[in-house]
């Protein structure tokens, strides 16, 4: 009983020993791991601060490149604005302009008809290409009522294509397409009615020398207003409150 109570206890104390040592390692390798843990903690909390200073870094870049491609796009809207306004100051101050106005009349007598004659000026800098022209002219109702359409037809085409230098001139002429009126309405038509008076319309076409196609249209009423001091007439023109219209 004593060699195997001093057995025992030999036994006892060699785990004892043992688990000593084995708790000695296992402390060991907890603090080792504790240590790991902390390093790693620390390295991934900089990797993680890294990462942050980078992605702040390239929201400020990209917000820069936003910034840069916002400004380049104004830059090239303000060019494009500049260059069409450059365009349109070179169109508009080289290209033809044309206007109509009256220029003449004659009332009806024994040998004659009611006619009106307009002009057609180039108040440009540059030729107006193929010029044509309609016109017309006729006793219409007084004032002109707003349905009135200033009727155009094949027989009120001009006879030629023509080119209108600058400050060149062109004349249209026409007679009355109703033809003659009764003589004792010839007073009252020559005062520009009412009932009724003398009128001239008609649409001007052109190309400027952009060749871009032009149009004038003109409208206008005549009115004898009495006689000069020489016994010349004296020949007035009101434009209508319709068909006045250009581009």
């Amino acid at each position: 009983m004593v060699r195997l109570s001093g057995l025992i206890f030999i036994i006892g104390a060699l785990q004892t020993l043992v688990f000593w040592i084995q708790a000695t390692r296992l402390k060991k390798t907890i603090e080792k791991m504790d240590e790991i843990a902390t390093g790693q903690t620390r390295d991934m909390r900089d990797s993680i601060n890294e990462a942050t200073r980078a992605a702040n870094a390239m929201e400020g870049v990209a917000k820069s490149l936003a910034q840069n491609v916002l400004d380049v796009q104004k830059s090239v809207e303000i060019s494009r604005e500049i260059a069409d306004r450059q365009r349109l100051v070179t169109e508009l101050s080289g290209r033809a302009y044309l206007s109509v106005s009256f220029q003449d009349a004659a009332y009806q007598d024994p040998t004659h008809i009611f006619e009106a004659a307009a002009m057609i000026v180039n108040r440009g800098n540059t030729p107006a290409y193929e010029v044509t022209f309609q016109a017309a002219a006729d006793i219409v109702p007084f004032p002109i009522p707003e349905e009135f359409d200033f009727p155009l037809t094949a027989a009120n085409v001009g006879s030629s294509v023509s080119i209108i230098e600058p400050q060149g001139v062109k004349t249209m002429r026409r007679t009355v397409s109703s033809g003659r009126i009764p003589d004792e309405q010839v007073e009252l038509i020559k005062r520009g009615g009412p009932p009724r008076c003398l009128a001239m319309w008609g649409v001007v076409n052109y190309k400027d020398a952009f060749h871009e196609p032009r149009y004038v249209k003109f409208a206008f009423t005549v009115y004898w207003a009495g006689t000069r001091k020489d016994g010349s007439p004296i020949i007035m023109s009101a434009d209508t409150a319709h068909h006045n219209d250009s581009n």
